[in-house]
Formats: C-alpha cells, sequence, structure tokens
C-alpha cells in the first residue's frame, strides 16, 4: 500500500484535495505539519490536472514516500506499494 506524506502548504493542497474526492484513496487530517494520502492499489496523479507548475511537481515528494515510484515523468507520476517493511 502507497503511503504520500505531504507538507502541509497551500502549494500542496492540490494533492490532498484530489486524493479527497478519488475512490480508495484515503486522506488523514494534518498531523505534525504532513496530511497522509493512501491507497490499497497503485496512485497515481497527473502534474496538469493538479494546476502545479513543474517546480512543485518535482518537489511533491519532500514529505516522504513509503512505497517507490513506479513511473515518473514531467506530467504523470505513479507510486506502487512495495513488499518491504517499513
Amino acid at each position: 500500500m502507497p503511503r504520500l506524506y505531504v507538507v502541509d502548504v497551500p502549494e500542496f493542497k492540490p494533492l490532498v484535495e484530489t486524493s479527497r474526492g478519488r475512490d480508495g484513496y484515503r486522506v488523514s487530517d494534518p498531523r505534525k505539519g504532513y496530511w497522509m494520502i493512501e491507497t490499497d492499489g497503485p496512485m497515481t496523479f497527473e502534474r496538469k490536472a493538479l494546476g502545479m507548475k513543474p517546480a512543485l511537481w518535482y518537489g511533491m515528494f519532500t514529505g516522504g514516500l513509503d512505497g517507490e515510484v513506479a513511473d515518473w515523468g514531467r506530467d504523470t507520476v505513479t507510486v506502487i506499494g512495495t513488499n518491504r517493511p517499513l
């Protein structure tokens, strides 16, 4: 199960709001300055749909990640879970 930790700042709010509206995605309330987004399957985001400029796009993992990036391009990123213990 991939988990994405998102810094609680306005610039990354589109990640949180988009995830809230998706079936199967769970979003925690912010804790210690970070939101947690998780899902049971692959997690995919599209930069243009989020309205993120490239600098924010490339910094979206600054809060941390449990899982691994399976694909990351200029406009799409996919994160998958791993079988490795946390």
